[in-house]
């Protein structure tokens, strides 16, 4: 562990069995609990920030996630630039990296597999190799003042990450440095994060290995389109979630469940023949067997024996399901040998998942080939005149209010971004 500056002799009391001490370890037994069940990667990096923030009162926070000799800029929060709970944030990193090298506080950090406390990082000693970055600062009204880094390294010895936390705050709101004991919670907080986040990782990399199977089959259905997606689902379900003012943990399972489910929405499609999936002009046997997608998705997921199963399942046979019920498949025997679409399921018969995919699938659709990453005025008028037809008027209209963080979500989802590089 390295410190820079010295810790005041209050802060040192922390070591001193205390009642705050006992509230420090039920706090962190309860943080760890929160993330133990997550399986969605965005879902589990935004969670291990702001329980780690809120184990030791900082203001702010990133997560850096290890690529390639790299550390990848991958998650952020700062409640006096965004504000709690502001979403937006989440994806304004994109493809920003430095290398893990002495250079940079969290790139040290990563190398040595040291945690660093830092008073004031425009008062660094001049003896260590490494020195702040202010051009975040430049940028911003922000003032970064104390810091908190850990690395984050599983149980194997793998540093997966980085955990920089940013200006704690005592009772009166003033920025004061972090502690001794502050640097012990978080470092065995960390432990348990990084297994997680390596878990997470691989089940994100086995998914998306289903994606690439797929883009077998329909070149339009790549990582990329993928990612977009799911991201667009569950921002606008957790705007959705907080209108309804729905609990905040069941909020947190449905975005892990519905992430996978997003990603996986057309899966169905490997079991279409290629030459129909890319053409045009579709005879009718050859439009119901492309419209087929949907049963067949929903055949990969009826088991439910995985949790989120249940979702993919909604999510897969419902997507192409519309609001006055005149989608498909309809009501129909997914084992049929030949199905008989039906009338479909109209309203709030379809599963809120598939008529919040249903939107956001329509978007990508319409929006992914822009390049530029501006928000396509165009696919929301598009979107916006068929609520009531094909789309959730209520969704439509959350949807149509989150427009700064689906510019965003384009722009952190790029071929070039993080998510594709590491899964």
């Amino acid at each position: 562990m390295t410190m820079l500056k010295t810790i005041s002799e209050d802060r040192e009391q922390d070591f001193a069995p205390c009642p705050r001490q006992k509230k420090s370890s039920k706090r962190l037994l309860a943080a760890i609990e929160e993330i133990q069940y997550i399986r969605d990667l965005d879902t589990l990096l935004e969670d291990i920030l702001f329980e780690a923030r809120t184990l030791v009162g900082a203001d702010a926070g990133t997560i850096y996630l290890a690529a390639g000799g790299r550390l990848f800029f991958s998650y952020i929060q700062n409640d006096t630039l965004f504000g709690r709970g502001n979403s937006k944030n989440k994806y304004l990193c994109g493809v920003s990296s430095l290398p893990i090298d002495r250079s940079s506080i969290a790139g040290y950090a990563a190398l040595s597999g040291e945690s660093l406390l830092v008073d004031d990082v425009y008062d660094i000693i001049s003896s260590v190799t490494y020195n702040f970055n202010p051009s975040i600062d430049n940028l911003s009204t922000y003032h970064t003042q104390s810091l908190l880094v850990v690395p984050l390294v599983t149980r194997d010895r793998l540093v997966v990450g980085v955990l920089q936390l940013i200006n704690a705050k005592d009772r009166e709101g003033r920025v004061v440095p972090f502690s001794m004991q502050d640097r012990l919670v978080i470092s065995q907080f960390a432990g348990i994060a990084a297994n997680a986040l390596e878990k997470s990782k691989l089940a994100r990399e086995m998914v998306l290995r289903l994606v690439e199977t797929l883009e077998f089959r329909d070149p339009k259905e790549n990582s990329g389109h993928a990612h977009r997606v799911a991201s667009y689902a569950v921002e606008l379900y957790e705007a959705w979630a907080k209108y309804h003012e729905v609990d905040p943990r069941e909020m947190r399972i449905k975005k892990d469940h519905l992430r996978t489910a997003a990603m996986l929405h057309d899966l169905g499609k490997t079991s279409v023949d290629s030459g129909i999936l890319n053409r045009t002009g579709l005879s009718e046997d050859e439009e119901y067997q492309k419209k087929m997608h949907t049963v067949y998705g929903a055949r990969f997921f009826h088991r439910f024996t995985a949790a989120w199963d249940k979702t993919a399942y909604d999510v897969a046979i419902g997507h192409h399901e519309h609001w006055a019920g005149t989608g498909y498949p309809g009501r129909v025997n997914i084992f049929s040998d030949k199905p008989d679409f039906g009338a479909g399921r109209r309203g709030k018969e379809i599963p809120l998942a598939a008529r919040i995919v249903a939107i956001t699938d329509t978007f990508d659709a319409l929006t992914h080939c822009s390049g530029d990453g501006r928000f396509d005025e165009d696919a929301c008028r598009l979107i916006a005149g068929r609520a009531e037809s094909w789309f959730d008027p209520e969704l439509v209209r959350i949807f149509l209010g989150l427009k700064r963080s689906l510019a965003a979500i384009r722009k952190a989802h790029s071929k070039t971004g993080f998510s594709e590089q590491t899964g």
